[in-house]
């Protein structure tokens, strides 16, 4: 076997492990998880936005690694993660507006509130990652976060960021262009409850 496909083996295995860390860590929560959890006022919390492999494709699973960065720097609160833990078959992807409310509740009631964006058109398109970013965006520019942190990133290879990269200028908002500096920064910054939760 040759060192690229050694190469791409250990990284494969280092993302199910990843992965799988994600899905066992108990302050993570996940769409198979449905309520609120009970201590929000008393820990922070980040909600993961962004885009989402549909095909469950793991290279395209971001997530797992934020997670992990997160903890290695330090960060014990919740993370809310909107995807399924495990695979979903075709056929029983999460219904539509189980999804929607859970998304918004946690979004809503989310100390840290992070957008990262690979964005790639064949898999990490983010077309619900327009909107959301467009919505806490909005609020920035009209000083209404109501206490919550935004933080935004992608990495450089990221498609069709013009528009996005412009309204974090007109918000005052820094974007990041390394998880790992996006993550380090989450686990220093205060927390803060929303007023309005």
């Amino acid at each position: 076997m040759s060192n690229r496909q050694h190469e791409y083996l250990w990284r494969v295995e280092q993302l199910q492990k990843q992965l799988q860390a994600m899905w066992q860590d108990n302050r993570v929560q996940l769409y198979n998880d449905g309520e609120l959890p009970d201590d929000l006022d008393e820990v922070p919390s980040v909600f993961l936005a962004g885009p989402t492999s549909r095909n469950q494709i793991l290279e395209c699973n971001w997530r797992c690694e934020a997670v992990r960065l997160l903890r290695e720097a330090g960060f014990t609160g919740w993370i809310f993660c909107p995807e399924p833990r495990g695979q979903e078959l075709p056929g029983d992807f999460t219904e539509r507006s189980y999804i929607h409310g859970w998304e918004s509740d946690r979004l809503l009631a989310a100390t840290h509130v992070v957008f990262w964006i690979p964005r790639k058109a064949d898999e990490l398109l983010g077309l619900n990652t327009n909107l959301e970013l467009g919505v806490f965006l909005g609020l920035a520019i009209g000083s209404n976060l109501d206490g919550q942190h935004l933080f935004v990133g992608w990495p450089s290879q990221a498609e069709r960021m013009g528009l996005p990269k412009h309204y974090l200028n007109m918000a005052g908002i820094d974007h990041h262009t390394e998880l790992q500096e996006l993550c380090m920064e989450i686990s220093t910054t205060p927390r803060q409850r929303p007023k309005s939760v």
